[in-house]
């Protein structure tokens, strides 16, 4: 579902897209900027470059909000950024994600995050390491990061896929896992984890017009574990894909009433590229991409779309505990 922004900026609504309703839910969450969602935690950044681990599914509006609902981890450091000003701050963390749930494991969960705009890795490990660790940059320009079994992998842009273990401070055993797909078109990569060991590559091709970011295209690949290389799939089945930076997730359609088997939901994600507009950008590249007919559709009504356009902060998929459904 997406978790959007109420006109009361400290207040989140459940949106879900299949059926077209807002949950009878209200979450109320930190003013911070959120990045990441995994392990059903919010990871979240301020202006001090404090990151957080926020479970919005302890602190429930109007129930008793349990202690450990919030983790916060030791600030990254500025000198590893290029701070012209605050907005480039507030976006210092691009993407990151946890190993494991940090209260059911917390001496093996570590946090990876992509930061700044050169898309570039650091990582802590809870309860072990009271700094970040800044990888070198001969991994760089990051688009995604994700945990499959006991490694780590991320994608570089058009996917070349590295992979890397954690066992101290430092990344050990970096492998090139699958080159990455020739384009002169400007893609966007993102990483679907299916069933715990597959791995989904997603190129969403985008193109700009006068305010607006249009996705244009979506290509989709699986990862051949065994030859080392991605290889294009025409067809999910039953499978839907739930695609942004923040978080990406598969589902089985017919699992859930009014999902679309065969089709990928996006939401309007963060935009690295500083495109020079002259007025306030419109966020509304989102919808729901169709493989089989390879076409586009608006998969909110207009009420939805106003209630995202209002927003403060953009919104973000999270997956919901059956106990809010």
């Amino acid at each position: 579902m997406l978790l959007i922004q109420s006109a009361k900026r400290a207040t989140w609504n459940l949106y879900n897209p299949m059926t077209d309703n807002v949950l009878n839910v209200q979450f109320k969450l930190p003013k911070k900027r959120f990045c990441g969602f995994a392990k059903g935690w919010l990871i979240a950044m301020n202006m001090n470059l404090v990151v957080t681990l926020i479970n919005p599914f302890y602190r429930v509006k109007g129930k008793k909000k349990r202690e450990d609902s919030i983790i916060n981890l030791p600030p990254q450091d500025r000198n590893y950024g290029n701070f012209l000003h605050e907005q480039v701050i507030a976006a210092f963390v691009i993407k990151p994600t946890i190993s494991v749930d940090p209260i059911l494991n917390p001496n093996n969960c570590i946090v990876v995050a992509i930061y700044e705009g050169r898309g570039i890795l650091a990582f802590i490990r809870l309860n072990k390491d009271t700094t970040w660790t800044y990888v070198d940059e001969s991994l760089s320009f990051i688009q995604d990061v994700v945990h499959v079994e006991d490694k780590f992998y991320v994608v570089e842009e058009g996917g070349t896929l590295f992979s890397f273990d954690i066992i101290s401070q430092c990344i050990s055993n970096k492998q090139l896992v699958a080159q990455g797909i020739e384009s002169d078109e400007v893609q966007k990569t993102y990483l679907v984890v299916l069933n715990d060991k597959e791995l989904l590559m997603v190129l969403r091709y985008i193109t700009f017009k006068d305010r607006c970011r249009v996705t244009t295209k979506v290509e989709i690949f699986e990862l051949n574990f065994d030859k080392y290389e991605w290889v294009e799939k025409n067809t999910l089945g039953d499978v839907a894909l739930f695609l942004g930076d923040n978080f990406s997730i598969f589902v089985v359609a017919s699992n859930f009433s009014g999902c679309r088997p065969n089709c990928i939901y996006f939401d309007h994600d963060y935009e690295r590229i500083e495109r020079g507009y002259d007025k306030k950008p419109l966020h509304r590249d989102f919808g729901v991409y169709d493989i089989e007919r390879q076409s586009f559709s608006q998969p909110y009504t207009s009420d939805a779309n106003t209630l995202m356009e209002k927003t403060m902060q953009p919104p973000y998929w999270v997956g919901v505990p059956t106990f809010l459904l």
